[in-house]
C-alpha cells in the first residue's frame, strides 16, 4: 500500500468515526425537533435561535481561537512534555478567560433580555446560555487534544452521553414541565457540564496541570487575528437573523432558523467530523511531497459526499417537515434548498484554508472577514426589507461564497493545490439539474413521493460512481474496500 493511500485510508478512518458521533449528535437534534416544532411557536423557537445567536456572539468574543491554537501548536513540538504544557496551558488560560467574560456580561442580564426581546422575561435564559459558555470554551480545548492523539472513538461516547442526557432532560423540562424557552437551554447546559467533566478529567489525566504561560505568547499572537475575524464573522452570520427581527417578526426568524438548522445537518454530519479529523490531519503530512496531492483527492471526495447528502435533504425536505413539525413551520421547506447550497460553501471552506494555517498568516482571516462582513450587513440590510425571507437567503449565499473565493486565492499563495476544477463542478451541476428535475414531479402521496425522490438520488450516486468520469476505477475499488473493512466490520 502506497504512503499516500496510507494517510488518506486514516483520515478517512477517522473521519468515519467522528462522523458517527456527529450522527449520534445530530439524533438528538432530530428527536427534540419534532418536540419544539409541536410544543412551542415559531416565536418561541425564533427566541431559542437568538438565544443561539447570542450564545455565539459572546463565545465567538471568549474563543479567541484558541481552541484552533491547541491544534496547530500540539504539532509544533516534537517532545510530549512540551505538547501537554500546549493543552494544559490553553485550558487553565481558556477557563480564566471565560469566567471573567462571562461575569461581566452576566452583569447586564436583564438588560440583554430587554434589548433582544423587549421584556425581562428570558432573563433565566440569558444566565443560562452565559453558563453553558464557561464549560463550552475549555471543552474545545479537550476536543483539540482529543482530535490531535487521535482518539475519535473516545468522541463517540462523549457524544452518546451528552445525547442521552440532552433529550431526556429537554423532553421533560419541554413537555411535562413546560418550561418552554428556558427548558430548553436549561437542558443544553446540564448536557454540556456533564460533558465538560468527563473530557476534562480525560484531557488532564493525561496532561496534567503544567502551565507554562511562555507558551501562550506565540499562541496568543497566532491567536488574536482569529479573535479580530470572528468579530466581524459574527456580524456576517447574525445580522439575518436580528434583520429579520426587526424588519419583520420572532415567528419569520423561527421559520428561517428552522430552514438553516436543516442545511446545518449537511455542516454537522459532514463538515464537522471532517474539520475534527482533517484539522489534525493536513498538518501532519505538510512535510509530504505528495501533500497537495492528497488534499487535491480529499477535496474532491468531500464535495461529493457533501452534494449526495445535501440532495437528499433537499429533495425530502418537504416530507420530513410534513411529518415532524405542526403546519406553522411548514413555510422552512421553501428555503432550504437555497440555504443549503450556502453550507456546501462553508464546508469546503475548510480545506481551502490549508496553505494560510500552515504558512501562520492567520491574519488573511481578519482580512477577509472584514469584507465578508460588509458585504453580508449591505446585503441583508438591502434584501431583507424587499424580499423578506428569500433576502436573507441571497445574501447569506453570497456572504458565502465570496468567503470561499478570497481564502482559496490567498491560501493559494502559500500551498498550491491543482484542483480539478471540472469536475468539482460538473459534479455541482449534475446535482442542481437533478433537484431542478424533482420540481416538475406532480403532488402525490408520500409513500411514492419519497420513493420517486430516493430514486433520484441513487441516480446521482450511480452518475458519480459508474460514469468513469468523477471516480476512476480504482478510486471506486478503494471506497469499496473502505466500506467492507472499516466500516460494515465495525
Amino acid at each position: 500500500m502506497s504512503e499516500q493511500k496510507k494517510d488518506i485510508s486514516r483520515f478517512f478512518k477517522h473521519s468515519y468515526i467522528y462522523a458517527v458521533g456527529n450522527i449520534i449528535n445530530r439524533i438528538g437534534a432530530f428527536l427534540l425537533l419534532p418536540v419544539y416544532t409541536n410544543y412551542l411557536t415559531t416565536s418561541e423557537y425564533g427566541a431559542i435561535e437568538l438565544f443561539y445567536a447570542v450564545s455565539a456572539v459572546v463565545f465567538g468574543f471568549l474563543s479567541m481561537g484558541i481552541a484552533h491554537a491547541t491544534l496547530r501548536f500540539y504539532f509544533e513540538y516534537d517532545e510530549l512534555e512540551d505538547k501537554h504544557q500546549v493543552v494544559s496551558t490553553n485550558y487553565v488560560s481558556s477557563l480564566i478567560v471565560s469566567i471573567i467574560g462571562v461575569a461581566f456580561v452576566g452583569f447586564w442580564y436583564k438588560e440583554i433580555s430587554v434589548l433582544i426581546f423587549s421584556s425581562e422575561e428570558y432573563s433565566l435564559g440569558i444566565l443560562f446560555i452565559l453558563a453553558t459558555i464557561v464549560f463550552e470554551l475549555s471543552s474545545q480545548i479537550c476536543l483539540a487534544y482529543v482530535r490531535a492523539v487521535e482518539k475519535s472513538l473516545f468522541f463517540v461516547y462523549i457524544a452518546i452521553a451528552k445525547l442521552l442526557i440532552q433529550v431526556s432532560i429537554n423532553i421533560y423540562l419541554v413537555i411535562y414541565a413546560e418550561q418552554g424557552v428556558v427548558g430548553v437551554l436549561a437542558g443544553n447546559f446540564t448536557a454540556v457540564f456533564i460533558g465538560w467533566i468527563i473530557l476534562s478529567v480525560f484531557t488532564l489525566k493525561n496532561c496534567g496541570v503544567k502551565v507554562d504561560f511562555k507558551k501562550l505568547i506565540p499562541i496568543l499572537h497566532y491567536s488574536f487575528p482569529f479573535l479580530l475575524g470572528t468579530i466581524t464573522q459574527l456580524i456576517s452570520t447574525n445580522v439575518d437573523k436580528f434583520g429579520l427581527n426587526y424588519y419583520d417578526s420572532l415567528s419569520m426568524v423561527g421559520i428561517y432558523m428552522l430552514a438553516i438548522k436543516f442545511s446545518m445537518i449537511i455542516e454537522q454530519l459532514i463538515g464537522e467530523p471532517f474539520s475534527r479529523s482533517y484539522g489534525s490531519f493536513r498538518f501532519s503530512i505538510m512535510k509530504q511531497e505528495n501533500a497537495a496531492q492528497i488534499q487535491a483527492k480529499i477535496v474532491r471526495y468531500l464535495l461529493y459526499v457533501t452534494l449526495t447528502i445535501s440532495l437528499s435533504v433537499s429533495l425530502l425536505i418537504n416530507e420530513i417537515l410534513e411529518v415532524l413539525s405542526d403546519e406553522s413551520f411548514w413555510a422552512a421547506a421553501n428555503i432550504v434548498p437555497i440555504v443549503i447550497f450556502s453550507s456546501i460553501m462553508k464546508i469546503m471552506n475548510y480545506p481551502l484554508q490549508t496553505g494560510i494555517l500552515f504558512a501562520k498568516k492567520t491574519k488573511y482571516f481578519f482580512y477577509i472577514s472584514i469584507v465578508t462582513a460588509t458585504v453580508s450587513v449591505s446585503a441583508n440590510l438591502a434584501l431583507i426589507p424587499l424580499y423578506g425571507l428569500l433576502g436573507a437567503c441571497y445574501a447569506l449565499i453570497l456572504t458565502d461564497v465570496l468567503s470561499l473565493i478570497l481564502m482559496h486565492i490567498k491560501s493559494q499563495k502559500y500551498f498550491h493545490v491543482n484542483y480539478d476544477y471540472i469536475k468539482l463542478f460538473s459534479s455541482l451541476l449534475v446535482a442542481i439539474l437533478i433537484f431542478l428535475i424533482s420540481l416538475l414531479l406532480p403532488d402525490m402521496n408520500i409513500f411514492y413521493s419519497v420513493l420517486i425522490k430516493l430514486t433520484l438520488v441513487l441516480i446521482y450516486i450511480v452518475v458519480l460512481f459508474k460514469s468513469h468520469y468523477f471516480l476512476t476505477d480504482i478510486e471506486v475499488h478503494h471506497v469499496y474496500d473502505f466500506i467492507s473493512k472499516k466500516i460494515l466490520r465495525t
